[in-house]
């Protein structure tokens, strides 16, 4: 299927009557499949080189959306593996209400997306408060007044017709650096979204023409270098997460053994003798002593007495 515009009935697949409801799947599938063809014309590549993944939010109400579809997402965010690595941190700070409230995984980080409604098709990137670390990447690269201002200039440098500011609040087509800080101040502070996005209305022809994908694409790339400068990768790394991650990779294959723990070998010729650790290393090879003789072993080759 190639991308041949959106049509009024798309519009319509999102009026506030069938946002509830399972008859109007059907419809909302049709959008869907829209912005599959839609995503298929783009395809972005992360700092890291990778193509963003790309996924399309469901068209039936369910859990996921809180049992309502009043908009379909087309959506670009880190890979799967990159995700992994945050989620785990990002889950363990989120509170179970929140979770509860919106399970979704766009909260969980910063991403570029295409979003239709009843009205409007909007253009943009996204960040949740909950997005804990690109989040708090962002604010703690915003105290340095240098970072902070090639931040700003991005912004400002976008085309015209992009806003900033929270969902539900105001929006401003240009920042000045007093503004800038207390946005990101306000942010911090709220249960909100920070979005950088622009507007294409129901009835503008362009959004019902193949060659809408083609200004989707251009707008798209216009923020992508704005997401690499906030979303947090190990070269932007404010937080010293990246030695964090490592200290997880440690945790896992060492099964969270430390310097003295008694431990029994599972494995090998010196299978059920009980040992000590002596250390761990920085891959996470235990060193242990069975009775006069220290060997290496795997965390999986032992288990704690």
């Amino acid at each position: 299927m190639d991308f041949t515009g959106f049509t009024s009935a798309d519009f319509a697949a999102f009026e506030q009557k069938k946002w509830q409801s399972h008859a109007f799947n059907l419809e909302r599938l049709q959008v869907k499949q829209k912005l599959e063809a839609l995503g298929k014309r783009i395809g972005l590549l992360g700092a890291d080189g990778a193509l963003l993944e790309q996924h399309v939010s469901a068209e039936s109400p369910v859990l996921w959306n809180q049992h309502r579809v009043d908009r379909q997402y087309l959506f670009f965010s880190r890979n799967e593996a990159a995700k992994k690595e945050l989620d785990a941190i990002v889950n363990r700070e989120r509170s179970f209400a929140s979770m509860l409230e919106d399970p979704s995984p766009l909260r969980n980080h910063i991403f570029l997306h295409v979003t239709i409604d009843n009205d409007h098709v909007e253009v943009g990137l996204k960040l949740h408060v909950d997005a804990r670390v690109d989040r708090d990447n962002l604010l703690r690269k915003c105290n340095d007044f240098f970072a902070r201002e090639k931040i700003l200039q991005r912004i400002n440098g976008l085309p015209a017709g992009f806003c900033t500011g929270m969902v539900n609040a105001e929006q401003r087509q240009r920042l000045d650096d007093e503004q800038f800080q207390k946005l990101i101040a306000d942010f911090a502070d709220s249960a909100s979204w920070l979005t950088i996005h622009r507007d294409y209305g129901a009835q503008d022809p362009i959004v019902g023409e193949g060659a809408f994908a083609d200004r989707v694409a251009d707008d798209l790339r216009a923020l992508l270098p704005l997401m690499q400068e906030i979303a947090w990768t190990r070269e932007n790394d404010f937080l010293e997460i990246g030695k964090r991650l490592a200290d997880n990779v440690v945790r896992q294959k060492s099964k969270g053994l430390k310097k003295n723990d008694r431990v029994r070998v599972l494995r090998g010729l010196l299978a059920g003798q009980a040992g000590v650790v002596q250390s761990v290393d920085g891959k996470g090879a235990l060193k242990v002593l069975v009775g006069k003789m220290t060997i290496k072993l795997a965390g999986e080759d032992v288990t704690k007495l």
